[in-house]
């Protein structure tokens, strides 16, 4: 007889059956950088952010917890980083935020 063959089933299979895989939902951390990338582009109401969501996903979503682990990133990846300050005075001297000891004078 041989050893490979199991006579009742007794045997555990040599590997594991295989499960579907459903795409795993965004993680705690992606929902927190979503959210901060929303309000950094001055998407402060529900329906604003909601447009901007499904833009690019390109889908209907309910809430932010509603996406995959993918479209989180790729929502991240669209909106890009955060806006800069952009200047609003003639030199990086007009622009600066705090007072120096000359504005002190």
């Amino acid at each position: 007889m041989s050893d490979d063959l199991s006579l009742f089933g007794d045997d555990e299979p040599s590997a594991p059956p295989t499960q579907a895989t459903w795409p795993a939902s965004a993680a705690d951390w992606q929902i927190d950088l979503l959210r901060k990338a929303l309000d950094a582009r001055g998407l402060t109401t529900m329906a604003e952010r909601q447009e901007a969501i499904e833009t690019s996903v390109g889908r209907p979503v309910e809430s932010l917890r509603a996406l995959t682990q993918e479209e989180a990133l790729s929502v991240l990846n669209r909106l890009g980083p955060a806006p800069t300050k952009k200047p609003s005075g003639a030199s990086a001297w007009d622009d600066r935020d705090e007072d120096t000891w000359i504005d002190r004078l």
